[in-house]
């Protein structure tokens, strides 16, 4: 909506205690409300045993911290579902759609765009299930409209009760203002749902073209792709995926191939279907000339923008522990500080600054590192960015297969604001 004039107003809601390592539940940006990935903690006490019971307490978690955000569950656009076991695929699909159901039923007839992913683990090990989402503040807000964008296979609508409970059902992007976010695409053929190719290289080309089809429906273009997070299950298939990415873009945007998209890669155990071989999701600015949405990307690699902004948010790729020059450091504290130093002078290339960040992804290939990690992080908080003890970003944490070349097992993604 041209002529209206956004509020980029930045808050973040916690409740740790200062001992504790800071995580916001929620932080609000403009319209925006980015929610810390919730599991199926109840309060301190261990989490109960069945995948059912940790899904509605984490839904019930992120329900909470939207509320206290001043939002509701039911302004959810994105999900982001991480399982440790594929076989709970569907009870996890079913019991979501229930409690849609109850608290939120627009969530029912017209779903979030949604990326699911297994990993090896989460942050302890009988946690099952994280959900991670974003949601509009407000749906109605002025220059901020939602719009569902749905997506369908073999002609029916990926809603309940289209589909069954158990089945996927998600939007195929939806937008909040100008901020157009596209769920997780894979190689499913739509007409047939069949995955037609085993093969790596063709996989990646038709998860490309279903990204160059949702940024294309509301009205962009490749060109106004300002992140992607590809998600694969074997790291030495990423340099395949980045040559079929430039070959891409040079055939439908050859601005893109020479200034590509921020892009942050996980290594996971398992997509939605053991023949899914890579997913990518996108974030998009589908009109850059609006006013409150200017784009500027910061160089990095051939592969990847090292940042990009979009009015406020400031989108960056993965840094990882690697010295410049050199093999991965240990132990995992020096990875961890080396890592927040890359993000940290990242940012300010952008024009932003460590304590401006508002969503933070911790990435760790050997969880049983993680209490080290967090004290790390803490750490680092205390010495470079105070106000984050006090107002914490959101943060997800997830363990992975892999966090990059060299051996590091610690990588870190990040949005901040200018």
């Amino acid at each position: 909506m041209r002529g209206v004039t956004r509020e980029w107003n930045v808050r973040s809601s916690s409740d740790a205690a200062p001992t504790e390592s800071p995580v916001a539940q929620s932080v609000v940006v403009g319209n925006v409300v980015l929610v810390s990935g919730c599991t199926g903690d109840t309060g301190g006490r261990r989490a109960q045993r069945r995948v059912e019971d940790q899904v509605t307490q984490a839904l019930e978690n992120t329900r909470r911290a939207l509320e206290a955000a001043g939002s509701r569950m039911e302004n959810v656009v994105k999900t982001f579902f991480l399982l440790t076991h594929l076989d709970h695929y569907g009870r996890v699909r079913k019991t979501e759609t229930e409690f849609y159901e109850l608290y939120a039923p627009q969530l029912v007839t017209t779903p979030p765009a949604a990326t699911l992913m297994v990993v090896p683990s989460l942050a302890r090990p009988e946690l099952l299930v994280q959900y991670e989402v974003i949601a509009a503040l407000d749906r109605g807000a002025p220059g901020w409209r939602v719009r569902y964008y749905p997506e369908s296979w073999a002609g029916k609508e990926l809603a309940y009760p289209h589909v069954p409970k158990e089945h996927a059902k998600f939007a195929r992007s939806q937008s909040i203002g100008d901020l157009l976010i596209i769920s997780g695409c894979q190689a499913l053929d739509h007409e047939t749902v069949r995955v037609e190719s085993g093969d790596f290289a063709e996989q990646s080309r038709i998860v490309l073209d279903k990204i160059k089809v949702a940024v294309e429906e509301p009205g962009g273009s490749l060109a106004d792709l300002v992140k992607t997070n590809v998600f694969i299950k074997d790291a030495s298939t990423l340099p395949i995926y980045r040559e079929i990415e430039q070959d891409f873009f040079r055939e439908h945007a050859p601005e893109v191939a020479r200034h590509p998209p921020a892009s942050t890669v996980f290594v996971v155990s398992e997509l939605p279907r053991p023949e899914f071989l890579i997913e990518v999701e996108g974030f998009a600015v589908v009109d850059a000339a609006t006013p409150g949405w200017p784009t500027h990307r910061q160089a990095g690699t051939a592969a990847a923008a090292e940042s990009v902004t979009a009015g406020r948010l400031v989108f960056l790729s993965a840094c990882d522990g690697r010295p410049y020059g050199g093999l991965a450091p240990t132990p995992i504290e020096r990875e961890v500080t080396t890592a927040l130093d890359n993000l940290a002078a990242a940012l300010t290339r952008a024009g932003s600054a460590f304590g401006k960040i508002v969503k933070i992804t911790l990435m760790l290939s050997d969880v049983d590192e993680y209490a080290r990690m967090q004290s790390a992080l803490v750490a680092y908080y205390r010495e470079h960015a105070p106000q984050l003890v006090a107002t914490p970003p959101a943060s997800t944490f997830m363990g992975v297969s892999a966090t990059g070349p060299g051996g590091t097992r610690f990588q870190v993604d990040a949005v901040a604001v200018i």
